[in-house]
Order: structure tokens, then C-alpha cells, then sequence
């Protein structure tokens, strides 16, 4: 304890910013709907390529007509059809999940100004503008506006 004391007194170590409860429960639901959104992205690419080793190609198709797409496909194959009935349900729960917590998110921004604020800026989404505040959490940390680009190392140009 004494030695913590000493090295504490010389500087040797900076005082470290930790986050709020509630900035780490929006990271939180951040992390998990990102997860779930690349879950969901690996079953759909997983299914593109079992059936291309048949050489049954989805092709580019929008979001709402994949399982259509999929059922066609392998309608006649037996194992096909099952492996990818198994595969487009996984896909349905994953979907149904992520859509509710992006509906949380949703909540989050409208309830927060400083979000709404942020997205009046052209190009500035619920996604980001929640993500910026969670990530910044406290801005009177800051000294100055330039320091919070370089705390998510970013650099200006000259």
C-alpha cells in the first residue's frame, strides 16, 4: 500500500476516466446487437455457400425476399430443405432479437437531447449519435473540443 502511495506521489501514474453505469449499459446493448447483426450476416453467408457447393446461387436479393429465395431453391431436395429450414429459422429468432434491442437504441435517442442534437447533423443516425455519447460519457472531462477527437485517435490535418 505504502509503495502504491509513493509511486502515486512521483506521477508515475494519471488519473483514468471510468465510465458511467449507464454509458457502460448502452455499450452494453451496442456490443449485443452488434453480435446479434453478425450472427445474422454469418447464417445468411453460410447458406449462400452450402447451396453453391449444389450449385444453387442466391444472387443479390433485397433482405425481405432471402427465405423466399432459399425455399425455392432447394424445394425438391430433401436434406437440402431441412438444413435450410433449421438455418432460416436461427436466422428469424436472430432477426426478431435485433430488431428489439435496435428498437432500444431507438428509445435511447429520442430520450436523450444531446443525441437528438446529434443527429440534425447531416449524416448523423441514431446509431452513431448514440454510440458518440456513450462513448464520450462525461464531456466536461474534455478541456477542450479538439481533445475528443484525439481520444479516439484521431489526428487533424494540417
Amino acid at each position: 500500500m505504502r509503495g502504491i502511495a509513493l509511486l502515486l506521489r512521483m506521477g508515475w501514474f494519471r488519473p483514468v476516466h471510468c465510465k458511467s453505469p449507464p454509458a457502460q449499459e448502452v455499450r452494453a446493448l451496442l456490443m449485443a446487437r452488434k453480435q446479434l447483426q453478425a450472427k445474422m450476416r454469418d447464417v445468411e453467408l453460410s447458406l449462400r455457400g452450402l447451396l453453391r457447393g449444389f450449385g444453387l446461387k442466391i444472387g443479390e436479393i433485397s433482405k425481405g425476399q432471402f427465405a423466399a429465395r432459399v425455399r425455392t431453391l432447394v424445394a425438391g431436395h430433401a436434406i437440402l430443405e431441412t438444413i435450410a429450414e433449421a438455418m432460416l429459422r436461427a436466422r428469424e429468432a436472430l432477426q426478431t432479437e435485433f430488431a428489439k434491442l435496435h428498437r432500444a437504441m431507438l428509445a435511447i435517442a429520442r430520450e436523450n437531447e444531446v443525441c437528438r442534437r446529434l443527429m440534425s447533423v447531416p449524416g448523423v443516425g441514431a446509431l452513431i449519435a448514440v454510440t458518440f455519447t456513450s462513448a464520450v460519457d462525461k464531456p466536461e472531462r474534455f478541456a477542450r473540443s479538439r481533445a475528443v477527437g484525439a481520444h479516439f485517435g484521431l489526428t487533424p490535418k494540417k
